[in-house]
């Protein structure tokens, strides 16, 4: 199936990959996190002219930066695309109000996924997970990354056990692990028998987007609240890009102790796309939790394959 892309004076890019690939030689250019959002930004308000205040708020997202972080994202993404940085036929300098990309330079082309996939990417895992974590000792977060699908570990046979443990010994192992067992079977089952319910929070709120907390009865609402007031401009940013796009989204969150399970899915007219996350400590960082729910989201979208014309 085709996929749509953005194309920038014959350069196609590639956001899942992080890359841009010319469509004539084949050549293949990484681009930075922050450079490949300020691309994505420019792109999506091709002729519009954004100011350094927006373009700061859109990319970094309220965080501290130099004065330099921006003009210096902009001459990296001029020299990848090739473009003069006198002349700037391209991305343009506007005098005193700030920065414009030339649209006669963007098309948009239809390309199999196979035409553009990476190759480095075949042995990356097919889906991560965006985690938070807790840096030893610092009390910061970070971000990780992990699989969803369990790692396949080959059998090892145990190691034979010295003929001169005790049989008392043995026994005790025997007994622990039975013990163990039974516990978790208990465990299991009581996860199991817990009922968790949909409950459609802030209806009517967003064009595009419903949200859903799945909360066991008689759990306290407070939680789903609170994730709702750290992600509501997230999803007014959100639902304004799907809404152009004629996408719709659904998205559902239950909260375990310190984690944030989080899944959502994206319904166009000729593609869906879904994602399940799980997020630690998504209390400590509200600003980071930003930056992945709206990442990830935009990643996912922008892997929606387009409709082909009859």
């Amino acid at each position: 199936m085709n996929k749509r892309y953005y194309s920038i004076n014959n350069w196609l890019v590639d956001i899942p990959s992080g890359s841009i690939l010319h469509l004539t030689t084949g050549e293949r250019k990484r681009l930075g996190e922050y450079q490949l959002k300020l691309l994505e930004t420019l792109i999506q308000g091709a002729g519009k002219i954004f100011t350094r205040e927006e373009l700061t708020q859109l990319v970094w997202e309220h965080r501290v930066i130099g004065n330099n972080s921006l003009p210096n994202a902009i001459h990296a993404l001029r020299a990848a695309l090739e473009d003069d940085g006198k002349k700037q036929k391209i991305i343009k300098t506007i005098p005193r109000k700030g920065y414009l990309l030339e649209p006669d330079y963007c098309s948009f082309i239809e390309k199999e996924e196979s035409e553009v996939r990476d190759p480095e990417e075949e042995t990356l895992p097919p889906e991560p997970v965006a985690l938070f974590d807790e840096f030893p000792g610092d009390g910061g977060a970070r971000e990780s990354e992990a699989e969803p699908q369990p790692v396949e570990i080959p059998a090892v046979a145990p190691p034979a056990v010295k003929k001169s443990l005790h049989w008392t010994t043995l026994l005790l192992l025997v007994l622990a692990t039975l013990v163990g067992g039974i516990a978790a079977g208990w465990y299991m089952q009581q996860n199991h028998d817990e009922r968790l319910a949909a409950r459609e929070i802030q209806p009517n709120v967003y064009s595009n987007i419903h949200l859903y907390s799945l909360e066991a009865t008689g759990v306290s609402t407070l939680e789903a609240n609170n994730v709702y007031d750290k992600l509501k401009d997230t999803f007014y940013t959100i639902n304004q890009q799907i809404k152009m796009q004629s996408v719709r989204m659904n998205v559902y969150f239950h909260i375990t102790h310190s984690s944030l399970n989080y899944t959502f899915s994206l319904t166009g007219q000729c593609d869906k796309k879904q994602l399940a996350m799980t997020i630690y400590h998504w209390r400590i960082v509200p600003a980071r939790l930003n930056n992945l729910i709206i990442r990830e989201t935009r990643r996912k979208l922008n892997e929606m394959a387009t409709c082909k014309e009859n």
